[in-house]
């Protein structure tokens, strides 16, 4: 069962630009996300990790699709989506993503790999801190640990570890992802976001029957005050009868994804 999450980049108001660190572009096939949108995580965590499982190969069809927030440009577009393909905890991320492909994703100041996992015989215990994301007020420590299981850990300067429980129970939110590149905003002359057209609305607003005024920037729709949503901490989900449709609209407006299609089907193109 195909199924599309649409999000808000919260921090970011740029409509044809990712700013930021999560998700990371890390070439024009894949993106990483990383830290931030538990919301999202928690699922992923839920369905497809376990106790016993640090890593899922993903087979469904899940596409996620980031919008920018609303700032002095009132307008929404879609900056980046992807389709699911990885899930891992940080500690798995850690061992796997290594080599030339992932140099510059570790590596950075403000990586979104941000945390290195703290071992004991082999076991994993605990987190060391070592980027500067998400670094004020141990904001770190809350992407990993839910305010209920803060009692399993004890932070100490920059590294958690684990005091009671097991890190299933202890590390609640460690949760991160790789997806299959199909868009990623690069900037109004590179490559800009995709507007919201007549054709998605429709879709938007069958996928929420029960909001008004969906337009653009209310892609959510208003409340009672006429004040857009922000979807601020959650995510819309198409319904299943919707996805195909709100999939092939993306698609069709992200030409380099439809160019990459037809090369893989028909190889590179003749020079005449």
């Amino acid at each position: 069962m195909a199924r599309v999450w649409i999000y808000v980049l919260g921090a970011n108001s740029n409509p044809d630009c990712v700013r930021g660190q999560v998700p990371w572009r890390v070439d024009e096939k894949l993106i990483f996300f990383g830290p931030g949108k538990k919301g999202i995580r928690k699922c992923l965590r839920e369905k497809f990790l376990g106790p016993y499982r640090s890593h899922h190969t993903v087979t469904e069809e899940l596409f996620i699709v980031g919008v920018n927030t609303l700032g002095n440009v009132k307008k929404r577009k879609v900056v980046w989506w992807g389709k699911l393909s990885e899930v891992m905890t940080f500690a798995e991320a850690d061992k796997r993503l290594k080599g030339d492909r992932f140099q510059q994703l570790r590596n950075h100041r403000c990586s979104p790999l941000y945390v290195r996992p703290v071992l004991e015989d082999g076991m994993l215990i605990g987190y060391k801190h070592v980027s500067d994301e998400h670094i004020k007020k141990e904001k770190w420590v809350s992407d990993l640990v839910s305010k209920s299981a803060r009692r399993n850990i004890l932070v100490k300067g920059r590294q958690l570890t684990l005091k009671q429980g097991k890190p299933w129970q202890a590390f609640d939110h460690d949760c991160c992802m790789l997806l299959e590149n199909r868009f990623f905003a690069l900037g109004k002359d590179i490559k800009p976001g995709i507007e919201f057209d007549e054709k998605a609305m429709d879709i938007l607003r069958e996928a929420q029957p029960e909001k008004s005024h969906i337009d653009d920037p209310a892609i959510f729709g208003r409340d009672t005050n006429g004040k857009v949503i922000g979807l601020r901490g959650h995510f819309l989900e198409i319904p299943n009868n919707l996805t195909n449709r709100f999939v092939a609209w993306l698609e069709s407006r992200s030409p380099e994804r439809v160019k990459h299609q037809r090369s893989q089907e028909f190889g590179p193109a003749k020079k005449s």
